[in-house]
């Protein structure tokens, strides 16, 4: 996925709002991951170049790149939210079982999807979620068979007992 930084600086900008050297940071942590990360591995990244950023302002500047559209939330293999950049204004997320890797689709012709749920729920749809999991390209390629490991840290290092 990729995300123009120089756009989500002028949306921030638009909004009347400073391009911090905190919010610098978050988006960079942001949009250099090629895998989903949670909120706090967004702030271990992001203080690789900002050291005095809070975990606070973290959570705000993810709070405001959702809001512009510039991230897209997923769920992880462990089940926990996680985020990455949204290369378009309506994507969807195929998220690697193994590796953590993100790739982001547009097509979803979700008609008869919804409809079915409208004649089932009664419910007026408004919106939608979609994500997919399986096994991305590499992995595949190495025969993984889809065990679900957990997704390399921020820095791409293992602790001995292989998790972050």
């Amino acid at each position: 996925m990729a995300v123009s930084v120089d756009d989500v600086f002028s949306q921030i900008t638009a909004r009347g709002l400073r391009v911090t050297r905190q919010r610098r940071a978050v988006v960079a942590a942001v949009a250099d991951s090629s895998v989903c990360l949670s909120p706090l591995e967004v702030f271990e990244a992001a203080r690789r170049d900002c050291p005095d950023l809070g975990l606070t302002t973290v959570y705000r500047t993810l709070e405001l790149l959702g809001e512009i559209g510039a991230l897209r939330r997923v769920h992880g293999a462990d089940g926990c939210e996680r985020l990455v950049p949204a290369g378009s204004t309506h994507g969807h997320a195929v998220v690697c079982d193994s590796c953590g890797r993100v790739t982001e689709f547009t097509e979803c012709d979700m008609g008869d999807v919804v409809r079915a749920a409208t004649r089932e729920t009664g419910y007026r749809i408004t919106g939608h979620f979609l994500q997919l999991s399986g096994l991305c390209v590499d992995c595949a390629a190495q025969g993984d068979g889809g065990a679900r490991a957990p997704a390399a840290r921020p820095d791409g290092r293992w602790n001995e007992k292989g998790s972050r």
